[in-house]
């Protein structure tokens, strides 16, 4: 017993003097880390404004942060004293994320683009490194479209990437040149505020349930929160509903648990009427690639479900259209919606409702990512 509490107190003696070194090393190395990100921001101002002969980052900018692009630091560009531009650091989402210097005139002409930071795909969304993508920016009007394949020349295999950046360069552009015409003198705008399209997000369970059941007046939920030893098709059912309407029995739900391309799983839980149609599906944790599988939680994809029998078949290209790059996930989100639709249905016979008639041996398109 001695010799363990001797090895306790020896071993929190080592921690306690780690921890005082650590502390000592970041003291030390903070000052000089903060000095080098200042000398490279210095660095990149210069490279997109090369006409300007001093930079001063403005107090009177109120960074802009209440979109996924944010738009953090304004610094004004002057000769001879006089402001004739700015530079803006914004950083946003692409195929990944980026973080931008761009520089822009008081006639809201971008003199030109450098990436501080990309985490996008090597030997695709990197290539937006390339000098030749960079400088097509350059003498762009923050009024253009900026539009991939239209006015801007997408990076051939990365045309997320290509999107994500064009839209970052057009918000960060609207928001310099406004601040440029408010304070000095810069051309006023001819466009309305780009619309930052923010990434669609899982579904609470609480947000399911209202937005499946919206169309049905005085709506009451029973739930059945048990722990199922029930696993059909591979997939865990831990949630069944009956649902209400008016104190009568209008459907049933229930969710599923399953396999998805990424190794977290993916939950979706499914509406059935009590006529055995699916009133809709919503997706309630889906942690794929962002902007990829991800898109299954769009609306447009989820949407396809509704109003299809329980007792069909959903096979992709048939009853529904699968997600381009993300077949994937998008097959297995299907496969939930049915096993779900199928469970759901099941249960809404237990409890009173029409039987359900379709079996146990129903076809799933069982495109699984073997990992």
């Amino acid at each position: 017993m001695k010799n363990i509490a001797k090895l306790g107190i020896t071993l929190a003696l080592y921690a306690m003097v780690a921890c005082v070194l650590l502390a000592v090393v970041n003291l030390g190395t903070a000052p000089l880390i903060a000095e080098a990100k200042a000398k490279e921001v210095a660095k990149g101002l210069s490279i997109v404004f090369p006409d300007a002969e001093d930079f001063s980052e403005d107090a009177a900018f109120t960074p802009d942060t209440a979109t996924a692009i944010k738009v953090e630091k304004l610094f004004v560009a002057k000769q001879d004293g006089t402001v004739t531009g700015a530079v803006v650091q914004v950083s946003g989402p692409t195929y990944d994320k980026a973080t931008m210097l761009i520089g822009m005139d008081l006639t809201r002409t971008i003199s030109a683009i450098q990436f501080t930071a990309l985490s996008d795909t090597p030997g695709y969304g990197q290539k937006a490194f390339d000098p030749g993508f960079a400088d097509q920016f350059k003498g762009k009007s923050a009024d253009d479209s900026f539009t991939a394949g239209v006015d801007v020349t997408p990076i051939s295999g990365a045309t997320i990437t290509t999107k994500g950046v064009a839209q970052i360069i057009k918000y960060a552009t609207y928001v310099a040149g406004n601040f440029l015409a408010a304070n000095y003198g810069g051309a006023a705008g001819t466009g309305a505020a780009p619309v930052v399209a923010e990434a669609a997000k899982p579904f609470t369970y609480e947000q399911a349930y209202a937005s499946l059941w919206e169309s049905f007046a005085d709506v009451t939920f029973e739930e059945d929160l048990t722990a199922l030893d029930h696993y059909p098709k591979n997939m865990l059912v831990s949630r069944r509903v009956i649902v209400k309407s008016g104190g009568k029995i209008a459907g049933a739900m229930a969710t599923a648990q399953g396999q998805t391309y990424h190794d977290d799983p993916g939950i979706v839980l499914t509406a059935v009427s009590s006529s055995g149609e699916i009133v809709g599906a919503r997706i309630i944790q889906l942690r794929d690639t962002p902007k990829i599988g991800q898109r299954a939680l769009e609306e447009e994809f989820w949407q396809q479900f509704a109003g299809l029998a329980v007792s069909e078949p959903v096979l992709a290209g048939q009853q529904y259209d699968t997600l381009s790059g993300a077949s994937i996930t998008a097959d297995c989100v299907a496969d939930m919606v049915k096993v779900g639709a199928v469970e759901a249905a099941k249960y809404l016979a237990e409890k009173g409702g029409a039987a359900y008639t379709g079996g146990d041996d129903y076809p799933l398109n069982e495109n699984w990512h073997e990992g």
